[in-house]
């Protein structure tokens, strides 16, 4: 593989727990880093701050006249100014460690996946200090569908969101021309959470995002090799919110146990199926509760 040139964008939000959040951010950027001589870091925060790494660069925002939430969305206006500039673009979290594992298993498997119409995906997974074994943090339901491409089985994804994507320079121009690229939800649901950081961090592999159809891909989906998901699409989640949390409300899936034993072939939805889809999404999303933050206010 070529010496990639790659852009990388991380929005860090900075509040009472600055300190904590400073040191994962550290391990973050270490870890993108490695990735390739040609990596350069763009960290968007509401705090003025200094870098004393030339490849990394942090670029503040004033967020006194917008929702806190929109610096998930800021980088995009630099992206597009540095789209013939790079080849590989990246969105992730402040505590997402994304490594040359990572990167490999996304340069094996994704020409597979967009001659197809597939998103290549990937889990956030966090380690249960009780068992010492990884779990998932967004798949809350088992992995019951897979697609055959060159005679390869994938595993289909029940949530397409990781808090993470990555596209090819080619792919990133698609998407923005598409109405999702600067996609503006104002709606709020019953327990006063935005999706404003969730249609951020899906990018444009969402499925049902804002009931809205994203057309692009037809899922979001990993290759199963000896009836295991492919552990370079693991991505570690080093703050660890889900799977060591003690009132059992988060990581509830074990990552060897994801997979059903018996997986049904995806078939693209049809209508009734998109209707029925489009109706979960607005009963979830108005009338959740924001179990995080419940935990967090007992905790303290």
């Amino acid at each position: 593989m070529k010496s990639l040139r790659i852009s990388v964008h991380i929005p860090y939000y900075i509040s009472k727990n600055y300190v904590n959040k400073s040191s994962l951010l550290q391990k973050v950027c270490k870890s993108y880093l490695g990735l390739s001589k040609n990596v350069k870091i763009f960290i968007h925060t509401n705090k003025k701050i200094k870098s004393h790494n030339k490849k990394i660069k942090f670029i503040y925002h004033n967020l006194s006249k917008i929702h806190p939430f929109k610096l998930t969305w800021v980088c995009r206006k630099l992206m597009l100014k540095q789209i013939n500039l790079y080849d590989v673009f990246i969105y992730g979290e402040d505590d997402l460690v994304f490594t040359k594992k990572n990167l490999n298993y996304w340069h094996k498997h994704k020409n597979i996946c967009l001659n197809n119409n597939f998103n290549l995906g990937f889990l956030r997974v966090e380690k249960r200090k009780q068992n010492n074994l990884l779990y998932s943090s967004d798949q809350i339901s088992k992995i019951k569908k897979y697609v055959l491409l060159n005679n390869k089985k994938f595993a289909k994804l029940e949530n397409t969101n990781s808090s993470f994507w990555i596209y090819t320079r080619n792919e990133l121009k698609n998407f923005t021309k598409t109405k999702y690229w600067n996609f503006n939800y104002k709606w709020v649901t019953v327990s006063g959470i935005l999706l404003i950081r969730e249609m951020a961090a899906v990018g444009w592999h969402g499925e049902d995002m804002n009931g809205q159809f994203m057309n692009r891909y037809n899922a979001t989906i990993i290759p199963i090799k000896k009836k295991k998901l492919v552990d370079g699409s693991f991505i570690k989640h080093i703050s660890n919110n889900y799977a060591n949390n003690p009132a059992g409300l988060f990581g509830s899936n074990k990552i060897d146990s994801l997979l059903s034993k018996k997986l049904d072939l995806f078939k693209k939805r049809n209508f009734l199926f998109e209707v029925i889809k489009r109706l979960k999404f607005y009963l979830y999303y108005f009338f959740r509760i924001n179990l995080k933050e419940i935990y967090k206010r007992q905790a303290n």
